[in-house]
């Protein structure tokens, strides 16, 4: 086998491993307010003592163990950095051994590159079970960091990862220490423009290994949020793999995982309570394969028509197809004049938008009714 087949396979199957770190879409593209960034992926090693049932790289599984020396990992990051082929290093990990050993790797690599003068985009995910020492080194040198939740609560985790520590100890606890790091760095004065954890702190959680339902996401979602502050959720839905407990179960379908994306977003961003979208699932738990947010809407349609002209921001949120740039659009708008539909909603939201909004707002102008019969 020639070096550079030998070469081509470690990037394959080290690209491979990180596939349950759903922080990029797709594969090389990060999204980041509606841009793509490019980032590169990689784990540093695919030796693992876990037995997570749903993982290529499992202890028990027959698969190519290949490491990362730091340093050239470092070298190749800096020189694509430097090309402008990447903005920046998504880093993650199998456990080879302890959980402070493969941390130690990883800010091996992290402290060469800040070292050697990249101050590209670092987004580092931790280990369970990760020293708070290392958390706080790690908080510094990253711009985004995250641990991976894998399951909405401990007796799923507990299935899914048997051997992967405690879910309140080594994971809940240790996500704790590095919000409570990231709080405290950006809370300083006096900061370099990389960093620092300044584009927060995100998880993750495996969909439809088991015999879940999407309620139990969404509660966790909510306290993820709301109670301590995350950045990020990240859902990965369930894909069978051969070799595991699980190669027999079927894969999550895709759509469940856009819809929690979609229910994600509405208590991130809308203001909206998980309790208001269990009103929307189904007997067993299960979101509709409709937009959430149209979903409420026909749920709640004694709240509609809306006045966008006194409605609260909040209540602009609930109508179907505006969000919060629109909504602050809008309010901007009618401070300068009121509304008149016909005349100037369609300069400030533009002509597909006002149609798809009008079943859920006031009318009161002859000339836009008339248009819409058209």
């Amino acid at each position: 086998m020639s070096k550079a087949i030998r070469k081509r396979d470690k990037w394959h199957f080290l690209r491979l491993g990180a596939q349950w770190d759903r922080a990029v879409v797709p594969i090389y593209e990060a999204a980041a307010r509606g841009k793509c960034i490019p980032l590169l992926k990689t784990l540093v090693t695919s030796h693992c003592k876990n037995e997570c049932l749903y993982c290529s790289f499992r202890s028990g599984r027959k698969c190519p163990r290949i490491s990362w020396e730091p340093e050239k990992l470092a070298r190749i990051t800096i020189h694509l950095w430097k090309k402008k082929k990447i903005r920046g290093l998504f880093l993650t990990s199998s456990v080879a051994r302890d959980p402070d050993s493969v941390t130690e790797k990883q800010l091996e690599v992290l402290r060469y590159l800040r070292s050697h003068g990249y101050t590209g985009y670092i987004h580092l995910r931790l280990m369970p079970g990760t020293s708070k020492q290392f958390i706080r080194e790690a908080s510094e040198l990253s711009d985004r960091l995250g641990l991976n939740l894998e399951a909405p609560n401990k007796g799923f985790f507990s299935e899914l990862c048997p051997d992967k520590g405690s879910y309140r100890q080594d994971v809940l606890k240790r996500l704790e220490w590095i919000l409570d790091e990231a709080k405290h760095l950006r809370s300083l004065k006096e900061k370099p423009n990389f960093g620092f954890a300044r584009s927060g702190v995100d998880t993750q959680m495996i969909v439809g290994a088991i015999e879940d339902n999407d309620w139990q996401y969404l509660q966790v979602t909510e306290w993820l949020y709301k109670k301590l502050g995350l950045k990020r959720i990240y859902y990965s839905g369930f894909e069978p793999l051969s070799q595991t407990p699980l190669e027999k179960h079927p894969a999550c379908p895709p759509y469940r995982e856009y819809r929690l994306y979609q229910a994600s977003f509405l208590i991130r961003d809308y203001k909206v309570a998980a309790q208001e979208l269990a009103m929307i699932t189904d007997e067993n738990g299960y979101l509709p394969n409709i937009d959430p947010k149209l979903a409420l809407a026909k749920r709640n349609r004694h709240i509609f028509p809306i006045d966008l002209n006194t409605a609260r921001y909040e209540e602009i949120l609930k109508i179907p197809h505006i969000g919060p740039i629109t909504a602050k659009k809008i309010l901007k708008a009618r401070h300068q004049k009121p509304i008149r539909y016909s005349t100037n909603l369609e300069r400030i939201i533009g002509a597909n938008l006002t149609r798809k909004i009008m079943p859920y707002v006031e009318v009161k102008d002859k000339q836009l009714r008339d248009f819409l019969k058209t």
